[in-house]
């Protein structure tokens, strides 16, 4: 569940200030953008490396409860293997060329003509493969999505066959493939030509209409005599991009309910009714907070991975006391990743919905890490796994006694996010401190205060200093001094 401290992306810049919603409080600048990337597009660290129950058994660490079984759709698939991504506005690199609409193919250049005479001809060949695989995959037709492929590519086909089981389970409904800037030509295997063609992949699950998520995806191509271009890879996308994804690169199983789509490895398939049963609970808490303008979440995508896909998926998470997070993968969505290998099975629960608090109160948002709000990403997430009970069946209450007993507490509740080197008992104890402050201000201001608090701060990027007396009525030192009291008082 709990935060992110390694952040995904490297070089950053600012694009346009965000302006704020609240009187009083002046316009902020937006999120950092990755390098490379369209506005509008960033990607944060992951939130959610929730921690274990304390003390944590031997193995296990992460979630909690649920009951709610919703008619779903299981269905066993091999998960793919090969596509490079990243999401993208309109499918496009910024400032990138749009593939051509081509009526009437370039015709084939000379046998001798030089690689930059050939491009259009290539380029029109491979946009025109890429058009009847996307419309093959919406169709149901495996053996038209496989035809681009080169005759002896026996891996290939396995993966993209494995892809396309998993993409049609998951109930794809949007599906675009449509290449990025013109093919490059590059020596490949035993030294032959190939072309390399990036492609954005524009698609979405289970709900006609959806918006769409994009990746970029790498591909290679080689010219034959009988079939013209026809592709001899098609790469998983790599950990820079928040790759690869559990599709591309995983057995999956996978079952579609009402509000959830979850996807499990190969180890935990007969789990998965009770599994789909548990995240169908877990989402209609998180709907309950959903924040911002994007509407509500169409389906919360859930995977569920063993110790090997959990150092894989999404670049892998490396923190030991981590058993979930939700990572974002595109401008108004965030997918959750749990760790079965590591978690105890009534634990699952709680991670569940603190992890589809993460989803509900972050997408969306123009934001960027900070360590000054942590405890509010966390503690709001916590407060949505823990509605509805009552303060004193916290079970971390004594860890939280203790670090505000045993560790400097001069800024209040805006306690650090925890690194690998982090104590496992203070990993729980700092979640327990957001958990408690979220839960005051919400007691003395009412809850929709806190989440108009909430919403200034993190999703608008407004000072700690600016945001409680335009949303609380109450100067920040206030807030902060009255939530450590109460800290002192239930722990």
């Amino acid at each position: 569940m709990p935060a992110p401290p390694v952040p995904v992306y490297d070089a950053v810049v600012v694009h346009n200030p965000v302006p704020s919603p609240y009187p009083g409080i002046p316009s902020q600048a937006g999120p950092p953008a990755m390098e490379n990337m369209p506005p509008g597009y960033y990607y944060p660290p992951p939130y959610g490396a929730y921690p274990p129950p304390w003390p944590a058994p031997p193995p296990p660490r992460t979630p909690r409860r649920s009951l709610i079984a919703s008619a779903a759709v299981v269905v066993t698939i091999l998960a793919g293997a090969a596509v490079a991504s990243y999401p993208t506005l309109a499918g496009l690199d910024a400032g990138a060329e749009a593939a051509p609409a081509v009526s009437v193919p370039p015709a084939s250049p000379a046998a001798n003509a030089m690689s930059y005479e050939r491009v259009p001809w290539i380029r029109s060949q491979i946009d025109a493969s890429l058009q009847a695989q996307s419309a093959a995959l919406l169709a149901g037709d495996e053996n038209g999505f496989l035809t681009p492929v080169a005759e002896g590519s026996t891996e290939l086909t396995r993966d993209l066959r494995r892809r396309f089981g998993t993409l049609r389970a998951m109930q794809v409904t949007g599906w675009a493939e449509k290449l990025i800037g013109s093919p490059t030509p590059v020596t490949g295997q035993g030294g032959r030509e190939e072309w390399l063609a990036r492609v954005d992949l524009q698609h979405c699950f289970a709900v006609a209409g959806c918006a769409t998520d994009g990746l970029r995806a790498e591909t290679r191509w080689i010219e034959t005599p009988a079939d013209g271009l026809r592709m001899v890879a098609f790469d998983a996308s790599k950990s820079e991009e928040n790759g690869p994804r559990p599709w591309e690169v995983t057995d999956l199983t996978v079952a579609v309910g009402a509000r959830t789509i979850v996807g499990v490895s190969p180890k935990y398939a007969k789990r998965l009714p009770e599994l789909q049963k548990q995240a169908e609970a877990a989402a209609l808490v998180a709907d309950r907070y959903v924040r911002g303008d994007a509407g509500p979440v169409d389906r919360y995508r859930i995977f569920m991975a063993d110790g090997k896909e959990w150092q894989r998926w999404y670049g892998g998470e490396d923190l030991e006391w981590a058993a979930g997070y939700a990572v974002p993968i595109g401008e108004t969505r965030l997918e959750v990743v749990l760790n079965l290998s590591e978690m105890p099975e009534d634990y699952v629960d709680d991670t569940l919905r603190h992890e589809l608090g993460h989803v509900a109160t972050l997408r969306g948002a123009d934001y960027s890490d900070d360590d000054d709000f942590w405890w509010m990403i966390e503690g709001i997430a916590d407060y949505v796994d823990e509605s509805g009970v009552p303060i004193s069946d916290y079970e971390e209450a004594d860890l939280v006694g203790r670090y505000v007993d045993e560790v400097d507490m001069t800024t209040g509740v805006v306690v650090p996010p925890p690194d690998a080197n982090t104590e496992e008992w203070q990993v729980a104890a700092r979640y327990g401190v957001g958990y408690h402050a979220i839960r005051r201000i919400a007691e003395r201001f009412g809850e929709p205060a806190m989440l108009a608090f909430f919403d200034a701060v993190v999703r608008n990027g407004t000072p700690l200093k600016d945001a409680a007396p335009a949303t609380l009525g109450k100067d920040w030192d206030d807030v902060n001094r009255d939530c450590l009291d109460y800290l002192k008082k239930v722990t």
